[in-house]
């Protein structure tokens, strides 16, 4: 059986009086929305405080969604409790017209939609196109409260036409002095866990922002993903889904799951997903240095190295970079950069092995491949590269038992 799920939004018009019931009949019909039945406030609600004046009532015709739409009269602004910081959030993607309209504002529309969870996305589009119709005759801006948001006449627009992601907000805090904290709001209102992403490098932000949305997306069309759960993206790394507790400003009915890098066996779970954010950077990188877009490769190493210096994948790429630009000396001082910092990794020697033989010091260039072999005998690339230091040395023998190798390997 479906589950039902509840979204509220408010309204809060531009004008002290409401728009008369034949109106919103004629506006409803224009937009195709359906025939709303209508009930007037009784006298005790009417005169109570703030005063109720009626309550209309929708249902779509396709998607099985129900609207109750509320109109109330305030003595004073609606919004007049809420604080100068929240209200500051609320407003920052409104003009100031609109935003003075919340301001001061003393009618307000509650919209209540109620939907099967199946339902939910073509319910929320009904929605979002019976909040525009109520907008134009009402001047007024609607407060998305589990998007933490609102929405003006030009905003509703663009919900319309947009993607389904066009119904999340996404909040940029910071974390740390030098780094971020991307969360979600909204994902509520699909009956899912709202997202985020801690600990995030300045410098891979924009990876961080696009990989959140492309997870919230597949959760609002109707995926799941509880803690415990991990995405897999292949070579790119994977993360888990991890509990976020609670707190009074980023609260969710359904919870909040932290994407984090899956962790090394015997090592804890960290916080941010660094690892696989410059993975996502680096693969990126390599698909513009194969389409000959090398100043967009660069500018992508150098946003990884600046979230780690010592990355040597970035380091590494960066390195072939140098040397197809016939720069064999600063691609030499990379290796050895590397080979300091990292004296583990292959590619250390092997970017050395590289620069080496493109500067024709092959006997040299033998010793630095060698070295990298030893740190990683599946290494096809060195094997590749030392056939071809051997062949310069007039080895032919030992060079096709290492082009052998290499093309077993998959050079």
């Amino acid at each position: 059986m479906s589950r039902e799920l509840i979204n509220d939004f408010l309204l809060i018009s531009r004008y002290g009086e409401p728009p008369a019931e034949g109106t919103i009949h004629q506006a409803f019909a224009a937009a195709r929305l359906g025939t709303p039945s209508y009930q007037a406030a009784n006298a005790a609600s009417a005169a109570a405080s703030p005063a109720r004046v009626g309550t209309y009532r929708l249902s779509a015709p396709t998607s099985g969604a129900s609207l109750r739409i509320t109109l109330t009269q305030h003595a004073s602004p609606a919004l007049a409790g809420m604080g100068e910081g929240a209200f500051s959030q609320l407003t920052r993607r409104l003009g100031a017209e609109d935003a003075q309209t919340l301001r001061a504002g003393t009618l307000a529309l509650d919209v209540r939609l109620k939907v099967g969870e199946e339902q939910i996305a073509d319910a929320l589009r009904w929605t979002m196109a019976a909040l525009r119709a109520l907008v134009s005759l009402t001047g007024g801006v609607v407060v998305d409260p589990a998007a933490q948001t609102a929405w003006g006449t030009q905003q509703l627009g663009a919900m319309l036409a947009g993607p389904i992601t066009a119904h999340l907000v996404m909040h940029d805090e910071a974390w740390g002095a030098d780094s971020r904290w991307l969360h979600t709001h909204g994902l509520q209102k699909f009956g899912r866990p709202e997202l985020d992403l801690a600990a995030i490098p300045v410098a891979l932000r924009a990876e961080a922002e696009a990989f959140l949305l492309e997870v919230a997306e597949h959760l609002a069309q109707g995926q799941r993903l509880a803690a415990g759960q991990e995405i897999d993206l292949e070579e790119q790394g994977a993360v888990v889904a991890v509990n976020v507790a609670p707190d009074p400003e980023h609260h969710a009915t359904y919870g909040r799951l932290r994407l984090a890098d899956r962790p090394e066996p015997g090592a804890r779970q960290s916080v941010g997903a660094g690892r696989l954010l410059a993975r996502m950077a680096l693969a990126d990188a390599q698909r513009r240095h194969a389409a000959s877009d090398t100043a967009g490769a660069l500018e992508l190493i150098e946003r990884i190295l600046a979230a780690d210096s010592d990355d040597c994948a970035a380091l590494f790429l960066k390195a072939r970079i140098l040397l197809e630009r016939r720069q064999p000396h600063e691609a030499l001082e990379l290796g050895e950069l590397m080979d300091l910092r990292t004296p583990l990794d292959y590619r250390g020697p092997l970017a050395i092995g590289l620069a080496l033989l493109a500067m024709g010091r092959s006997r040299e260039a033998l010793n630095a491949l060698d070295r990298a072999i030893e740190r990683e005998p599946e290494a096809a690339e060195a094997f590749a590269a030392r056939a071809e230091a051997y062949r310069l040395l007039g080895d032919e023998r030992l060079a096709a038992v290492d082009r052998a190798r290499a093309a077993y390997l998959g050079v």
